[in-house]
């Protein structure tokens, strides 16, 4: 029996110990923006953002994964509590819904989800402390749960008026040159995490 204090300290360090593992993998990486690039060039992505730029909002895309490590016991789900996001404003709530239901809907099918979870379970298995951790739970009887949060796509904050559209962006074949990437603030924020330097004239 584990009481609830000590299965709360467990699972935020097996979450821990996962995402370090984690940014040290190079293709979790790879198949993360693989998978950004695919819902950034997704029509239905590019018409919701569209749509809530034309209505005079401000948004640009972020791709920040959460590693969420649950227990399932007798009473039901043990996870830890999540603090709830305050720094995005309000925003016009049908377009933003259709924004998250367009990205869910591309995250479902991608190819680049099923291998990114492969990736993790992977990485994470391998990994002795998380794994000694993880044995702790299951020797009381319970089951750990391990799952990697992509929903949290696209950051909406309030603009003062309408921006003009660019058009959408297609992949380029071997004739054309690379696209720019646009990377956000927390894009930034993630490639520090993982001890990599984006190029300084990359927009965001």
């Amino acid at each position: 029996m584990i009481d609830k204090r000590t299965m709360r300290s467990l699972l935020k360090s097996m979450e821990s110990v996962a995402m370090s593992t984690l940014q040290q993998d190079s293709a979790f990486f790879e198949a993360l923006h693989a998978l950004k690039w695919e819902i950034d060039n997704d029509p239905g992505v590019q018409s919701a953002m569209q749509n809530l730029r034309a209505a005079g909002q401000n948004v640009f895309s972020s791709f920040v994964p959460q590693l969420k490590v649950r227990v399932r016991t007798e009473e039901g789900i043990f996870a830890l509590q999540r603090q709830a996001e305050t720094s995005t404003l309000p925003a016009d709530g049908e377009l933003t819904q259709e924004l998250k239901n367009a990205a869910s809907a591309v995250i479902v099918k991608s190819q680049h989800c099923e291998e990114l979870n492969r990736i993790v379970n992977e990485a994470v298995a391998a990994n002795h402390n998380f794994e000694k951790m993880a044995s702790e739970i299951e020797n009381a009887g319970y089951e750990v749960l391990l799952s990697l949060d992509l929903s949290a796509y696209a950051q909406v904050r309030q603009s003062s008026a309408p921006v003009r559209m660019l058009p959408p962006a297609r992949r380029p074949d071997h004739s054309e040159a690379a696209p720019i990437m646009q990377l956000s603030a927390h894009d930034h924020d993630f490639l520090r995490a993982l001890k990599i330097k984006a190029d300084d004239n990359l927009p965001y």
